[in-house]
């Protein structure tokens, strides 16, 4: 399934690609032909996109929850495992990479923080505070460096 969910998330971005190389074209040739690619990158994506859920319903066909207990649980492989069940308590695994398993969480908490916002909900009483940075002390040093008498050399040491 990942690689299959790999292979959606490429064809789309050569869709993309296709279609902004497209906005810059220099000739109306140029530009069709752009267009049909991209318009080939995204019928790709269409037919890999209802393979990937059919995909995933014929896995989880009533949905999947979670489970309670070290829903997440990273192996000394490097791999992280997440743990599910379906509505039959059929157990499922799912093993991923760290990178993948990294990619998901950044995914997940950039969904939710912009799902959030988009329904009113702030992120900032959640948050931690930080406090400020202290101003750099400015007292003590002059710009640019002197040296004594105008002579040449390095600058003169400050106190």
């Amino acid at each position: 399934m990942i690689a299959l969910a790999n292979r959606v998330c490429a064809n789309f971005a050569a869709a993309e690609v296709a279609r902004a190389l497209a906005e810059h074209s220099t000739s109306q040739a140029e530009h069709a032909t752009l267009t049909a690619r991209a318009e080939h990158w995204e019928s790709l994506v269409n037919e890999q996109w209802n393979a990937l859920c059919g995909a995933i319903w014929a896995t989880a066909p009533g949905g999947a929850q979670v489970e309670r207990f070290l829903p997440v649980r990273p192996l000394t492989t490097g791999h992280v495992e997440l743990r599910v069940h379906d509505t039959h308590a059929r157990r499922l695994v799912v093993l991923l990479t760290g990178a993948q398993a990294l990619a998901v969480g950044a995914h997940l908490t950039a969904y939710g923080a912009v799902s959030l916002d988009r329904s009113g909900q702030k992120l900032d009483p959640g948050l931690p505070h930080v406090k400020a940075a202290p101003p750099f002390p400015t007292e003590g040093t002059t710009w640019p460096p002197t040296t004594p008498g105008g002579a040449d050399g390095p600058p003169a040491a400050q106190p």
